[in-house]
């Protein structure tokens, strides 16, 4: 099926989601690989150490993420509503005036971060035993961190241009990418932690070039046009708000446990919590490509006043999300250990830690809970966005970040030990499931979706 051939307006419900799902799937899990790649390498090449600098890490990248999001969730949002009232125009005036404000203040950005590198390092609560290996990683990461801005945002944008493939194909191109450069860095140059972040600097550079030569031919509705609209720029900052906090909060809650680990259980703790996290960034992917697969359907159908339609869209988004994270922590339940050993030397820690790999495998049994909500909440989130809801999305983020997560953390602990401490986040999660519940209700019954 071509972006010819389809009609978002009338083609059946799950013919549109699949057509638009699977290549974000596939997008989503090829930038997935991004850490995943980065951690096995570094794990078999530089020791625990390293894993553990890697952890250290973590939360700049929902900060940079954060940024970007801010503009393509709700820079997407605006152009499909566009797309859906036949006002083409505008839609280029809000893609293009988002791609100059990115490119320009990301370098800005870039700058700032590269330059206060090692206060940052500090702040995130690296030891001196690896401050030297996150020092050097992030270094690389601010130098092109205006190139991890502008790949997501042109990536999401040919998406909603109706250009799935060539999003997904684009994300394939920089995962392959960093997959070579990190071999032939770390296995053939020796690099050390520069390595990874060389190779996913590189990744990106050659996926934006693929999607830039999109917009340059002029070949769908969006391509470049010489205006500058201060007016689109704020009103999909607006717009994506909810998106840009939750990945902003997620990153604050990352460094809440790693600040919290390295004080209770020191880098052991971190190690722990960075191989969890790592299948947690699958499980994640998988449930927001769902979410996403909703977006660009919802937010048409919204433009285009097909009020019952919208409906429809969200309740098949969350009978899948629903499905998926069923499926997907069975899986994970069982194959906990296995996965464990993927990312540490086992012959190491068989001399070092005997229990390592059985406590890893115990946590994602309950870490993974939080997974089965968090479609529900991610769905709604999103859903709420595509019909110009902001408000009641951020609500939902919140909650199962900034706000309960830090309430349920110090409670937890006190009361249970380090079983709370993995505990507070799938607790949060399934909480908020009650605020999406409350905040849908009322925008069916009083909403803009009423009857």
């Amino acid at each position: 099926m071509t972006s010819k051939e389809i009609d978002l307006g009338s083609d059946s419900i799950p013919r549109l989601f699949f057509y638009y799902f699977f290549p974000a799937l596939l997008s989503m899990l090829a930038l997935s690989t991004y850490a995943i790649v980065d951690g096995f390498f570094i794990a078999h090449v530089l020791g625990e150490d390293a894993v553990a600098a890697l952890g250290i890490t973590w939360p700049v990248f929902p900060a940079l993420m954060a940024f970007e999001l801010l503009f393509a969730v709700g820079g997407s949002s605006l152009i499909s509503y566009y797309l859906g009232k036949g006002e083409a125009h505008k839609a280029r005036q809000v893609f293009s005036s988002i791609i100059y404000f990115v490119f320009v203040v990301g370098i800005g950005i870039s700058c700032l971060l590269f330059w206060w590198t090692k206060e940052i390092a500090i702040l995130l609560g690296s030891s001196p035993k690896i401050e030297t290996l996150v020092v050097d990683y992030l270094q690389i990461i601010f130098a092109g961190a205006f190139l991890i801005f502008l790949h997501p945002v042109l990536d999401m944008f040919a998406v909603n241009d109706k250009r799935p493939i060539l999003a997904m194909v684009s994300m394939i191109v920089a995962a392959l990418g960093n997959v070579g450069f990190n071999y032939l860095f770390l296995f053939v140059m020796d690099l050390g932690m520069c390595a990874s972040a060389l190779a996913t600097i590189l990744g990106n550079s050659f996926a934006i070039l693929i999607l830039l030569m999109h917009f340059w031919s002029k070949r769908g509705d969006l391509f470049f046009v010489k205006i500058f609209d201060w007016r689109a720029v704020l009103r999909s900052a607006r717009n994506g708000i909810p998106s840009s906090i939750a990945e902003a909060s997620a990153g604050i809650m990352m460094l809440f446990y790693n600040l919290t680990l390295m004080r209770e259980m020191g880098e052991r703790g971190v190690v722990i919590y960075t191989v969890v996290m790592y299948g947690g960034i699958i499980f994640f992917t998988i449930l927001l490509s769902i979410a996403h697969g909703i977006q660009p359907i919802t937010s048409f159908n919204y433009g285009a006043n097909q009020r019952d339609r919208v409906r429809s869209i969200y309740f098949f988004g969350l009978l899948i999300s629903c499905l998926v994270s069923s499926v997907l922590y069975i899986a994970f339940y069982y194959w906990g250990e296995g996965f464990a050993r993927t990312f540490l030397d086992s012959k190491r820690v068989a001399l070092s830690d005997v229990g390592l790999i059985s406590e890893i495998a115990f946590v994602i049994k309950i870490w993974f809970v939080a997974y089965l909500a968090l479609g529900i909440n991610m769905v709604s989130s999103i859903f709420l966005q595509s019909i110009q809801r902001p408000w009641g999305a951020l609500l939902i983020t919140l909650c199962y970040t900034l706000i309960l997560t830090p309430i349920l953390l110090p409670i937890l602990y006190r009361f249970f030990g380090e079983i709370g401490i993995w505990g507070a986040y799938p607790l949060a999660s399934i909480l908020t499931v009650l605020v999406v519940g409350a905040v849908l209700v009322y925008e069916f019954k009083k909403g803009v979706l009423a009857r």
